[in-house]
């Protein structure tokens, strides 16, 4: 059987190429991914951050405000890269933020402040804490370990 050295010239010059473009896939594949995972963990970050205002700010003075919980919706089933501990903290934290939203929505159907005298927002206090603390920390150890360089040089 003989073989012709002059077709693999002629197989590489398509192969290459399709093989650099699958690498290059691949690569900027992942770098999407992290840089979703990091939005979303910033994302979760505000949420919580606008929660505990909300929280602070409702035991001082009754208010209807609902709070913040579509970062969570969106994102809670996609969360295997976080530990599930804490993703069991950030759900019975949104647990009862999506509880003390269904009493709000109630007085603000009723009309009647009386149904906010219910809500116990201290319970919040711990839960977001310890998500604040636990999300923090991961996007610390999950930073791009080396910078990208700004242009010129700065």
């Amino acid at each position: 059987m003989d073989f012709d050295w002059g077709d693999i010239g002629g197989i590489l010059t398509y192969l290459v190429p399709v093989l650099i473009f699958v690498v290059i896939n691949v690569f900027f594949r992942k770098q999407q991914e992290q840089k979703r995972q990091q939005q979303a963990v910033r994302g979760l970050l505000s949420e919580i951050d606008y929660n505990h205002k909300l929280m602070e700010a409702f035991l001082f003075k009754w208010q209807a405000k609902k709070f913040k919980t579509g970062v969570w919706k969106r994102n809670k089933d996609k969360m295997d890269y976080i530990d599930q501990g804490l993703c069991n903290i950030l759900a019975g934290a949104y647990a009862i933020a999506e509880e003390f939203n269904g009493e709000i929505g109630t007085a603000r159907k009723h009309k009647s402040p009386g149904y906010l005298a219910g809500i116990q927002v201290d319970r919040l206090k711990e839960p977001l804490a310890r998500s604040r603390q636990g999300l923090k920390e991961w996007l610390e150890l999950n930073k791009r370990k080396k910078e990208l360089p700004r242009p010129g040089g700065k």
